[in-house]
C-alpha cells in the first residue's frame, strides 16, 4: 500500500500529461475478475480503506464505490511563505477514486477505475485533473487482485 501512496505522490508532481485516446484510457482503466460480484465489490472497498481512503459513497446495487484521500503537504517553509505575504500555496493533495462494477456473469465482474488528483491550497482552493498513469492503475489493480484471490482462497466467495 505504501508503494501505491508513493506512486500517487509522484503522479501529483508530474507536469505533463500524455494525450490518451478514449480506447487507450479504457484499456488503462478497465479490468475483469473471475469472481463473484460480492467478492470483487468487498475487495475493492477493502483495498481502498487499507490504503487510507475514506469511502464517501457506495452503492452495491448500482455498482459504484467513491472514495477520497487527502495527503497533507504543508511544511513550516510553506507556512512561513504564507505569512510573509499574500499568496496561495499548495498545502496538500486530494485523490478521488471512482470504481464502477458490473456483473457480467455469475463469476465474472468488469470494473472501471477513474482517479482524479487535485492540489489543495492554503487559500481554500482546489484544482484537479484525471490521473492517467499506467503504474498507478497497475498498483491499485494488483492490490485488488490479491484481495480477490485471498477471499476466494478463504472461501469468502
Amino acid at each position: 500500500m505504501k508503494t501505491l501512496l508513493l506512486v500517487l505522490s509522484l503522479v501529483s508532481c508530474a507536469s505533463t500529461t500524455p494525450q490518451w485516446t478514449p480506447q487507450q484510457r479504457r484499456a488503462l482503466q478497465v479490468r475483469s475478475f473471475d469472481a463473484s460480484y460480492d467478492t470483487v465489490f468487498r475487495s475493492v472497498r477493502n483495498v481502498l480503506q487499507d490504503d487510507g481512503y475514506i469511502v464517501t459513497n457506495q452503492d452495491y446495487e448500482g455498482g459504484l464505490i467513491l472514495a477520497r484521500k487527502e495527503i497533507d503537504k504543508s511544511s513550516s517553509a510553506a507556512w512561513q511563505q504564507f505569512f510573509a505575504g499574500p499568496g496561495n500555496y499548495v498545502s496538500g493533495v486530494n485523490f478521488e477514486i471512482s470504481f464502477a462494477l458490473e456483473k457480467i456473469a455469475e463469476k465474472a465482474v468488469e470494473t472501471r477505475l477513474t482517479i482524479v488528483s487535485g492540489n489543495k491550497t492554503t487559500m481554500g482552493g482546489n484544482s484537479g485533473k484525471e490521473v492517467v498513469d499506467p503504474g498507478v492503475y497497475r498498483a491499485i489493480y494488483n492490490s485488488v487482485t490479491v484481495e480477490v484471490q485471498r477471499r476466494v482462497a478463504r472461501g469468502q466467495e
